[in-house]
């Protein structure tokens, strides 16, 4: 039980282990990790994974979604862990963009960080989010086509994998009540929009970074890639050929030996 509802987190590894704190994308919970953790675990990290509010089995606040509020569930979940070493964080997606302000707000927290397709500003790729943004149109469109849409989407990502497992885990969560009315906020929040501004602080600071991306991502793309170097200099960049958005998930066995690499490297 966090200040601002309850999280669900899963917990890997030995105790003695550095931690590792996985922060999905939008949309997709914490078990997009599922099939690189063990690589992790392996390594000698112990890997922490919370569903952020309003996604997976963690409470849908009746309150604004943004990255306020994804600050306080990390820092509220790490003390009340009592995970007092800094913690490598790891983020995919809006999880990066989550990870970097945590990095920028707590730098005595973090020792390391990685971005995999990091968000720099998704909203200004879908000019059709403005409209959610009207008032009782929004909801309607959320839960008649957003949502749906989005269904479709996991299920062509999803269904060879695991026998369709992770499909069937991004259709129950959205079983539990609040789920279009917390992805509302989170689109009407600005907190999937421009993160440039996190991004050149992060640049201003010494802890490692590491950024990848698949050379196939149709959200994260090249233009990205490389706009996000240009903010964000002195980190370490990586791409993998024919890998798209969900690599982590889709490929854990070629994107693991490259982040394991990195984070095992900054702690010689």
């Amino acid at each position: 039980e966090l200040s601002d509802g309850q999280c669900h987190f899963r917990l890997h590894g030995r105790d003695s282990d550095p931690v590792v704190v996985l922060l999905h994308g939008a949309t997709v919970p914490g078990w997009e990790f599922d099939r690189i953790v063990p690589h992790l675990n392996g390594a000698g990290f112990r890997t922490l994974c919370p569903d952020l509010f309003g996604h997976g089995y963690s409470a849908r606040p009746n309150t604004r979604h943004d990255h306020a509020l994804f600050q306080r569930q990390i820092d509220d979940l790490l003390n009340i862990l009592g995970v007092e070493s800094p913690v490598y964080l790891l983020g995919h997606s809006l999880g990066a963009a989550v990870a970097a302000r945590f990095a920028v707000r707590h730098p005595e927290r973090v020792a390391g960080i990685v971005l995999v397709a990091p968000l720099l500003d998704f909203l200004s790729t879908q000019p059709v989010i403005r409209i959610l943004r009207v008032p009782l149109l929004g909801p309607l469109l959320v839960k008649h086509y957003l949502v749906p849409m989005l269904v479709r989407r996991r299920t062509r990502r999803y269904a060879a994998i695991d026998d369709g497992r992770f499909v069937r885990m991004f259709r129950d969560q959205l079983r539990m009540p609040g789920f279009d009315r917390s992805l509302l906020s989170l689109l009407r929040s600005g907190a999937l929009g421009d993160q440039s501004d996190v991004y050149r602080i992060l640049q201003e600071s010494t802890i490692p970074c590491f950024v990848t991306r698949g050379s196939d991502d149709e959200i994260f793309q090249q233009e990205h890639f490389l706009a996000l170097q240009g903010l964000l200099p002195r980190a370490a960049y990586h791409e993998f050929p024919g890998l798209e958005h969900p690599m982590l998930l889709t490929h854990p066995e070629t994107v693991a030996p490259a982040i394991c690499g990195h984070l095992s490297a900054t702690m010689s």
